[in-house]
């Protein structure tokens, strides 16, 4: 006879929350069911995949299975040869690399390998969704804000006063989701010799690295190994490489952690498909064009939206130095976070609130990857909501 579930069982206390950004998407599919018609705000690039991406997927699903629980070795070599090419970094892709189903899968085993339980891990805010995945890990963040009037600049002295005994890690956002603040390289530096003083490990979320502005170059934590070797870098090719639907992204890591994470990969799903691994070789050997072409838009979108924020009636933005997102202060909407979010989304704005990101109530993250004629009506949306919170109510 099948056991049943017994009555009255529920999750145990202290379950994740939702994730910021379903939680905005949410709301604006509510909105959405109430008839508003919501702008198309897009990060990353939405892309046809062009022929030899299509050619390699109809390859691949007429191999035979193989399963690498590190990834193919194909995909882990072209990984290793960007590295060197892009960043000069020297990266054995047999040791140190590893495929994982993106950037938040590969945190999640990152995270929930090299912390206990107890273990303290500094993040600097504001920062991506990270809250659920230290969660998952029994760790506890200690988030250290940094300030608008800096740019939003890391304050590594601030990281430095924050750590304890119990501190295990140091977790960066690089570029900065959702601020757009790129660390230069003596601050990197800094925070790598700041870990070293401390005994601490340092991961490093770099999914949006190729997207950078005005001439400002990434600088990868790795390149600072031999300095202090406890670091680990996890990214995604959904960004740049328009694989988001795919669910590619991998871990680069010293060899013992790489060892670790392949063991808890093996359990938890064996390996990583095929076939998405052999779109991503072809998208990191084949021909660029079709990306470098959609990259070069993105830091002209950045800056019709920062300079036609001004003429909405709203405080301009720090002007982000990469990615595709950039925090906008809209406390003109609302007195509180609900009704600037209520001002944003009867207006098709849908906006992540800047708490679900430890950023300031007042501020709300938006995107900037869109068509240039989206980022239009995207203004004229911002202009009506301040004229609808300053309209005087009959």
């Amino acid at each position: 006879m099948q056991r049943g579930i017994r009555s009255g069982w529920a999750l145990p206390a202290g379950g994740v929350p939702a994730m910021g950004a379903m939680l905005t998407r949410d709301r604006a599919a509510q909105s959405v069911r109430d008839g508003v018609r919501m702008l198309p705000l897009v990060g990353a690039p939405v892309l046809p995949m062009p022929e030899h991406v299509r050619r390699a997927v109809a390859e691949a699903m007429n191999l035979p299975d193989r399963r690498d629980s590190r990834g193919l070795p194909e995909l882990r070599a072209a990984i290793a040869a960007e590295l060197e090419r892009d960043n000069g970094l020297q990266v054995d892709p047999e040791r140190r690399v590893l495929i994982t189903h993106g950037a938040m899968h590969g945190l999640s085993l990152v995270l929930r390998t090299v912390l206990a339980p107890g273990d303290e891990v500094i993040v600097p805010t504001p920062t991506f969704f990270f809250d659920g995945l230290l969660r998952e890990a029994g760790a506890r963040p200690v988030y250290v804000g940094s300030h608008e009037r800096d740019g939003w600049a890391l304050d590594v002295a601030s990281l430095e006063a924050a750590v304890t005994p119990h501190t295990r890690a140091v977790l960066l956002c690089n570029p900065n989701n959702p601020t757009g603040n790129l660390p230069d390289a003596a601050t990197i530096a800094a925070v790598v010799d700041m870990a070293g003083r401390h005994g601490l490990v340092v991961i490093s979320d770099d999914s949006w690295q190729h997207f950078t502005f005005d001439g400002r170059q990434y600088q990868p934590v790795e390149s600072f190994a031999g300095r202090w070797p406890h670091l680990i870098t996890v990214t995604s090719l959904s960004k740049y490489y328009a694989l988001a639907t795919w669910r590619v992204g991998y871990v680069v890591a010293p060899p013992s952690i790489v060892d670790a994470l392949e063991r808890r990969l093996q359990w938890e799903a064996v390996c990583c498909g095929a076939v998405p691994q052999h779109a991503a070789v072809a998208a990191l050997t084949g021909p660029r064009d079709w990306l470098d072409g959609a990259l070069s838009t993105y830091q002209a979108k950045r800056d019709l939206v920062c300079d036609g924020i001004a003429a909405t009636g709203l405080t301009p933005p720090v002007r982000p130095e990469a990615g595709a997102f950039l925090l906008l202060d809209c406390a003109r909407l609302g007195a509180t976070p609900a009704d600037i979010d209520r001002a944003l989304l009867s207006n098709g704005i849908a906006a992540v609130r800047g708490a679900d990101m430890h950023a300031p109530d007042t501020h709300v993250r938006l995107t900037f990857g869109s068509d240039v004629e989206v980022l239009r009506n995207l203004l004229r949306a911002l202009t009506r909501a301040v004229q609808d919170t300053t309209r005087p109510h009959p």
